[in-house]
């Protein structure tokens, strides 16, 4: 297929939710055979049964071209030992982690001084600037011109 070279980033967002469940359960994922030892997991917690597993976390930081994270602190955290890293420290450290800041640089991305956008504004001209580069998005993505329909924008967690 068309995506067989594409490069996969894994981002953990939280160490714990790693999906461990029964070794038996890989063959009902209908994965190649050679992907096994990726999944492989000794979990060494009793909750709920020690023992075998697989982990799909394991397997995504095994299989992609990059593991990334929330933070640099926190992909140090991750790394640094075992209770941290819930058990993956040890992977985590042989495959290499990136944490990049959640958020944005204030100064690089400065509506006034932006050099990405068609009219700079700051408080005192937002209201003015709002429509225009609202139209100018509009068009750009292909949307009917109108400053009359609501035009959303969300950068979060669903």
């Amino acid at each position: 297929g068309i995506y067989k070279t594409a490069k996969v980033a894994f981002c953990i967002h939280n160490i714990a939710y790693q999906g461990r469940f029964s070794f038996s359960d890989f063959s009902l994922l209908n994965l190649p055979d050679e992907l096994k030892s990726s999944f492989d997991f000794l979990d060494g917690y009793r909750m709920p049964v020690k023992g075998r597993k697989i982990n799909w976390m394991k397997a995504g930081v095994l299989e992609s071209d990059r593991v990334l994270t929330v933070s640099p602190y926190y992909a140090q955290e991750l790394a640094s030992n075992e209770a941290k890293g819930v058990e993956l420290d040890n992977i985590i450290r042989k495959t290499g982690i990136t944490g990049i800041v959640n958020g944005m640089d204030v100064q690089e991305w400065n509506p006034s001084t932006d050099n990405y956008i068609d009219v700079k504004y700051d408080a005192t001209t937002v209201m003015a600037a709002k429509p225009l580069l609202k139209e100018t998005l509009q068009a750009a993505v292909g949307l009917p011109v109108d400053r009359d329909i609501p035009l959303i924008g969300f950068i979060g967690r669903l």
